[in-house]
């Protein structure tokens, strides 16, 4: 195919993916609090009129976007600033084949690869269902496409950076990314925004068979931001997926994460840490939804809440009939600080088969003042105590990541929380 022939295709698709949602955007209203997954986040106590189609076209920033040199920690470094091209840095001799797109700079790809990217955004736009994520594809101006070959294998992991710290428009960070048959790789998301930011981003990945996929999505989120993240991961045969998100900051983030497994014998496992203070909200879902025989998924979160802040997390397993041998569980597990701090657990199975085994679980408490007094009865100082417990406490999380993914991830709430009870 004549490679305009190919761009004009994705154009058209996209274009019409983008004019749909814009319609559905403006035709609905947020969603309410009588809808189930929103029972806890009440959009009306928050101030929405930042989440704008973003109509006319996005001028650069003029902000330097030059790469820094990670010092090889990354195979494929993507660093992308609100309205401005990605700037790329490959590591690796084999991230070289692996093919990135931008909607809104589009570069010439073949026939197989347009067919991709068209179907990922087709799959999306059949799947949103709300404002929020009609919003988020209402534009691809800061969409990235990655497409990773068949028998990939990359050493150190592929790092997407999205930075709105700068800007002061509604910001879409959409990362659709399909991964081959035999594909080994490591992928993390961070999402940085500024103060009084306004945050809609879809992430979706398709995992094709004997695939072996890592993700981490981190939210960083400045005073006073609102961001929803909508994430999707759709395993066949023989895939695992190791997924980890944390969330920080901010006045409100609600992600939601679905992990569709169609394929007989994948594995997947869900992580997340999130760490709510003052009055931010976090609002974290996750499902785990089984199509297929002999599969297994887990979903493991932990929470910590001080001062004002709020945490609710909804995790559901639901397994179709046509889906024995499942094998799935959830848990979280929620540690609150001081009186005025909230963390709430909503744990839910949906089962239309008999032969499989499900089970979720959560608990809620403070710190346990016997450990304090063991910690300071041999020596260790109050503070230090309590920092070394709540280290403890997320440890079991971060242990289940690859030793750079952790490195990278663990800062993000970690620090915060450490500093936050050494000025205490």
């Amino acid at each position: 195919m004549d490679d305009t022939i190919s761009k004009q295709k994705i154009a058209d698709c996209l274009t019409g993916i983008n004019q749909s949602s814009i319609i559905k955007f403006q035709s609905s209203a947020w969603p309410l609090p009588k809808e189930e997954e929103w029972r806890r986040t009440n959009l009306s106590k928050f101030d929405m009129s930042g989440f704008k189609l973003l109509l006319d076209p996005v001028k650069e920033s003029g902000k330097n976007t030059e790469v820094p040199i990670l010092d090889n920690n990354s195979s494929l470094l993507v660093t992308k600033y609100a309205g401005v091209r990605s700037q790329i840095q490959i590591n690796e001799i084999a991230a070289e084949d692996i093919v990135l797109y931008e909607p809104e700079y589009p570069t010439e790809i073949d026939e197989k690869t347009s067919v991709i990217v068209q179907d990922l955004a087709e799959a999306v736009s059949e799947r949103i269902d709300n404002k929020t994520e009609y919003l988020a594809a209402s534009s691809f101006k800061d969409t990235l496409f990655i497409i990773i070959p068949d028998n990939i294998e990359l050493e150190k992991p592929l790092i997407v950076e999205f930075d709105a710290i700068e800007n002061k428009e509604t910001f879409l960070p959409n990362l659709f990314i399909y991964a081959g048959k035999n594909v080994q790789v490591k992928i993390i998301q961070r999402i940085h925004t500024g103060n009084k930011s306004s945050v809609s981003g879809l992430l979706s990945v398709v995992a094709e068979e004997n695939s072996n996929i890592h993700i981490a999505t981190v939210s960083d989120a400045g005073n006073n931001s609102l961001t929803f993240i909508n994430r999707y991961f759709r395993l066949l045969s023989n895939t695992f997926l190791s997924d980890f998100q944390s969330s920080s900051g901010g006045s409100l983030i609600k992600t939601r994460s679905v992990v569709d497994i169609v394929g007989e014998k994948a594995d997947a496992r869900l992580y997340g840490v999130n760490f709510a203070d003052n009055k931010s909200h976090i609002d974290m879902r996750t499902v785990q939804l089984h199509r297929s025989k002999d599969c297994f998924s887990q979903a493991i979160i932990k929470t910590v809440v001080k001062d004002h802040g709020r945490c609710i997390y909804q995790g559901l397993i639901e397994v179709e009939e046509g889906a024995p041998l499942t094998d799935a569980y959830l848990t979280n597990h929620n540690l609150v600080l001081n009186n005025g701090a909230r963390a709430d657990s909503i744990p839910s199975l949906k089962i239309r088969n008999n032969n499989v085994k499900c089970s979720h679980g959560a608990t809620t408490g403070k710190i346990n003042a016997d450990q304090i007094l063991y910690l300071t009865s041999r020596g260790i100082g109050e503070k230090e105590a309590r920092q070394m417990i709540l280290e403890g406490f997320f440890s079991h999380v971060y242990d289940q990541l690859s030793e750079d993914i952790k490195s990278y991830c663990y800062p993000f709430i970690m620090d915060k929380l450490i500093i936050q009870e050494n000025t205490a």
